[in-house]
């Protein structure tokens, strides 16, 4: 490769927003436009192969009428990881459209290398949140999942998503899995706890029945929420590219302390 040629990465993701595969245009769900989004940036395989001794890590946000982000962030040997959390705070995402959002690297001897491009769409124009609650298949009637759930806790969480009639075969639900260290989903939220899982397609059994999902892996989005603690799930519906449906907040309470013990239950 000539000297300078910029190698080329894979498009980046967002926390909390569908893959291109699934949503080309991305997106950004309502709740991340008011706290923000998070671009992931996987360790880039220069530094495996030759580490050096700083790196240079700049996202970028572009979109017509805002002004352009600029995030850098400069590494050395000590600070490298598997993946990055890029934070683009809410103030850079008030201005609907669509914008581009790409990383560039430079390596200690300055070879640029940089990820392609991906689509981000702003649209704050509001959709009732007027669907039917998920539903929590195995709490109890006032709304624990704890030490006595049966199947256990460690086994996974079974969220019922309800029929979503009006809908169309082929439309796209999208479920919103976030833990929080209270027992009112007020905060702090585990960050790390948070899961979305897509169906891209809804069937008529989807639609006229609702389905049921499970929250795993354990050890990352239940695990962290041991005493006093909560979750909450939203569904949204798409049609293409377009949010057409969206849910009221349903929440659990979360505790895994048994009374007169220390020590929560399970693994």
């Amino acid at each position: 490769m000539a000297p300078n040629q910029p190698l080329i990465f894979e498009t980046p993701k967002v926390v909390g927003v569908a893959d291109p595969d699934v949503d080309p245009e991305g997106h950004i769900p309502p709740d991340l436009l008011l706290t923000g989004i998070e671009v992931v940036v996987p360790l880039w395989p220069q530094h495996a192969e030759e580490p050096g001794e700083r790196d240079i890590l700049t996202v970028r946000f572009e979109q017509v009428g805002q002004v352009p982000v600029e995030i850098v962030n400069v590494y050395e040997p000590a600070d490298m990881k598997p993946e990055f959390l890029i934070p683009i705070g809410p103030e850079y995402l008030t201005h609907d459209g669509v914008g581009q959002l790409w990383y560039e690297l430079l390596d200690t001897a300055d070879n640029p290398a940089k990820s392609y491009k991906r689509l981000l769409t702003i649209d704050h124009v509001p959709v009732p949140d007027d669907l039917p609650k998920a539903v929590f298949v195995h709490a109890t009637p006032w709304g624990y999942l704890n030490c006595d759930t049966v199947p256990p806790l460690w086994e996974g969480v079974t969220v019922k998503i309800p029929p979503l009639t009006g809908f169309l075969v082929g439309d796209r639900c999208e479920v919103f899995w976030r833990g929080f260290l209270s027992l009112n989903d007020s905060g702090p939220e585990v960050i790390s706890a948070r899961k979305t899982i897509i169906r891209p397609a809804l069937s008529e059994q989807d639609i006229l029945e609702g389905y049921e999902i499970v929250i795993l892996p354990y050890d990352v989005h239940i695990k962290p929420m041991e005493r006093s603690s909560s979750a909450t799930v939203t569904y949204r519906v798409y049609r293409g590219t377009k949010l057409v449906g969206s849910s009221e907040l349903a929440s659990v309470k979360i505790d895994r302390i048994r009374a007169g013990q220390e020590l929560p239950c399970g693994p």
